[in-house]
């Protein structure tokens, strides 16, 4: 359980860490990589997150 919290709790620390890119130089090519970054890294939790059973 506590992996679940910890793996949420990082990926909003990516989100707030990735979201000043965009606000501060708001370029598209930056829009579009940080919004890649953000959804793969997304993907990737929910992954490891929904393909667990519970232990």
């Amino acid at each position: 359980m506590i992996d679940r919290v910890m793996a949420i709790i990082g990926l909003l620390m990516l989100g707030a860490f990735l979201i000043v890119v965009p606000l501060f130089v708001p370029h598209i090519s930056l829009i579009i990589v940080v919004s890649g970054c953000a959804a793969l890294a997304t993907y990737d939790t929910w992954r490891h997150l929904a393909g667990r059973k519970s232990e």
